[in-house]
């Protein structure tokens, strides 16, 4: 059962707005609702019915059965009168109701109506939107059950326009959807282009850097060599910062490098042991353990995998190379590494037994410059970085916990291959 909206001193205004939503004005009828009208007037068995709304000045008649609708003034139309209370108004001659006997609809002036009967249109939010009218020349009355059936017809309208209103937003959704969906593919295709074009310049300017960096470092250790007895101490304390300083940039230099391959070099995919893979990183990484006094132990077997040796055995290498790092002050270095199958393929984990990452921030270590303590100066917040975007890149994911001993422990989960 609809609600009429209560009258208010904005409910005319509120009135109209609704009106105007549903954009029925001006524009032609849709065939069911010219055929709603039409059993309108087989039900009061009448020659003439008329959809009316009824706008800020005038009566629209939007389809009409047995005379051409045309628009006429508000305040010349009969279903004007007490549209707004929400009631059917029957009417078997209008001449005897003194309230309507003077319109030009029934006097004459526009035509000559004595039977009429109007229902009006609710919306959904209780807003009268014009009537459902059926009239004749002659006097009649109808019966509780047509006026019933009439109401009937009176709903099935506004379900049609609801209808049409909700087919019309939906499209408008679509559009701005559609418009939203190409804005975002542009904004991600151009954040990509920078992407590629801020790396690319990273690398060019890291490769520029490369060598006017080791010059510089050459210099200052022949100045060292060759000055460094006519040095006082605060002299030789510069000289050792700027080494150190020197050094420093360097690393970031290399760091920043390998990001920029890690994410352009060339993908090469072939069939790759890993067990030769682990083999090699630790031949690569024999002096720095032994000078850490570091014990790696290593599990397995390892699979093979499809996937790039290069990139493979660099991202190994920062793991590994990390976990002596990061070492903890009170005991020496311990790493295992080791593989396990999962559902898509193997995890391979290297774990240690260093300072940990703290829970609250295992989720950002693996963003750009990202540093648990930046205070130890031990890297710069690249490294696993660069093994996020070289296991991207295999089409796996990385992740990180807490080991049994109480370090870190940094997981591969890489598809295909079995453990």
């Amino acid at each position: 059962m609809l609600t009429l909206a209560i009258e208010r001193p904005d409910a005319e205004f509120q009135r109209l707005a609704a009106l105007h939503e549903y954009q029925l004005l001006d524009a032609p009828a849709d065939d069911e609702l010219t055929a709603v009208v039409r059993v309108a007037a087989m039900v009061a068995d009448v020659p003439t019915a008329s959809l009316n709304l009824i706008d800020e000045n005038r009566q629209c008649q939007l389809t009409t059965v047995g005379f051409p609708g045309s628009d006429s003034a508000r305040t010349d139309s009969m279903c004007d009168i007490a549209f707004r209370d929400g009631k059917v108004i029957h009417l078997p001659d209008a001449r005897l109701n003194p309230v309507y006997a003077g319109n030009p609809w029934v006097d004459g002036r526009m035509a000559h109506v004595r039977f009429y009967v109007s229902v009006p249109l609710i919306s959904p939010a209780g807003y009268a939107l014009g009537t459902l009218c059926v009239f004749d020349e002659v006097s009649k009355a109808l019966s509780r059950l047509q006026i019933h059936r009439l109401e009937d017809l009176a709903e099935i309208i506004v379900g049609l326009f609801e209808r049409r209103r909700q087919a019309r937003i939906s499209a408008d959704l679509a559009v701005e959807s559609e418009r939203a969906h190409a804005e975002l593919r542009l904004a991600v295709s151009e954040l990509e282009r920078s992407n590629d074009e801020l790396e690319g310049f990273a690398a060019a300017v890291s490769h520029d850097l490369v060598r006017p960096l080791a010059s510089a470092s050459g210099f200052l250790e022949m100045f060292g060599q060759v000055y460094g007895d006519q040095l006082d101490e605060r002299g030789a304390k510069w000289v050792s910062g700027a080494g150190r300083a020197l050094d420093r940039m360097q690393e970031l230099v290399r760091a920043l490098l390998d990001y920029a391959r890690a994410g352009h070099a060339p993908f090469r995919a072939v069939t790759v042991d890993l067990t030769d893979v682990v083999a090699q990183v630790l031949a690569d990484l024999r002096e720095h353990t032994e000078s850490a006094g570091a014990v790696i132990t290593v599990g397995g077997p390892f699979p093979s995998v499809e996937g790039d040796p290069t990139l493979l055995r660099q991202l190994l290498q920062n793991l590994i190379d990390n976990a002596i790092k990061y070492r903890h002050p009170d005991r020496a270095p311990a790493v295992e590494v080791g593989c396990v199958p999962d559902d898509r393929g193997c995890v391979v984990s290297v774990a240690d037994n260093g300072l940990g990452i703290p829970p609250d921030q295992r989720d950002r270590v693996f963003d750009m410059f990202a540093q648990v303590d930046p205070e130890s100066r031990k890297g710069h917040g690249i490294g696993l970085s660069t093994c996020m975007r070289i296991v991207e890149r295999h089409g796996g994911r990385i992740s990180v916990g807490e080991s049994p001993s109480g370090g870190t422990v940094i997981r591969l989960h890489l598809p295909g291959g079995s453990c």
